[in-house]
């Protein structure tokens, strides 16, 4: 099947696998080899941003607390 556009045609596939992702990066931050009770000093970071870099690790079963702390935001793991 082909779709044309004024200036392009492009050719509509079907049953091409899609490939696995790759993450090569390490994480500069140490939450997923944190132990239960543990926590961790990240400074110079807002709360929203603190949430969006836990969020695949909440999505695995861990749990988190984050709170304000003299010097940047701390991060607990409570589970």
């Amino acid at each position: 099947m082909s779709y044309t556009n004024s200036v392009k045609t492009y050719e509509v596939e079907m049953d091409v696998p899609v490939p696995p992702k790759k993450y090569n990066r390490k994480s500069k931050y140490p939450f997923s080899t944190m132990q239960a009770n543990q926590s961790v000093m990240i400074p110079n970071k807002t709360y929203a941003a603190i949430m969006g870099l836990l969020r695949k690790h909440k999505l695995s079963g861990k749990k988190y607390v984050v709170r304000k702390s003299d010097g940047g935001m701390r991060v607990w793991r409570i589970e």
